[in-house]
């Protein structure tokens, strides 16, 4: 998403005042990308799911495999039977973040419960996306993420 603004001046204080560069690491800069994912996701548009995924992808929901192809990346999203809200992400070691999400109806028909996924994400693209195991703690989600 872009954000712009205007100053109401005389478009002098765009000169004195610049823009922070934009964030290329960190929370915030994991959850701007996985929102954008999950927006594409919930217009079913399994085109643009699919360009937040890097050819060659991990993909890990207990059986890891790789997408050799943006074709194989659009099939996997659309594969996802459940939608998601983005409840929170939490930056780990490296290049990795951990982010949580509830569940809710998706294309699959109702689904519930947390789960979380850990990413990894090179310049805007998800290079590995791994579903922890449940918790068992009495949340348990009745499908994959998304």
């Amino acid at each position: 998403a872009l954000l712009g603004g205007c100053s109401g001046g005389d478009g002098d204080d765009a000169d004195k005042d610049p823009l922070p560069p934009p964030v290329q690491r960190g929370a915030e800069y994991e959850k701007r990308v996985i929102r954008g994912w999950l927006l594409a996701l919930g217009r079913d548009d399994y085109v643009g799911a699919a360009d937040y995924f890097a050819v060659g992808a991990i993909i890990d929901q207990g059986d890891p495999f790789r997408l050799p192809s943006r074709a194989a990346a659009r099939i996997f999203n659309a594969s996802l039977p459940c939608r998601a809200d983005l409840a929170g992400v939490k930056d780990e070691p490296g290049p990795k973040s951990l982010a949580s999400f509830r569940l809710r109806e998706g294309p699959g028909g109702p689904c519930s419960g947390i789960v979380k996924v850990r990413f990894t994400i090179r310049e805007g693209k998800f290079t590995e996306w791994r579903q922890l195991p449940e918790e068992p703690e009495g949340l348990e989600p009745t499908g994959p993420v998304v």
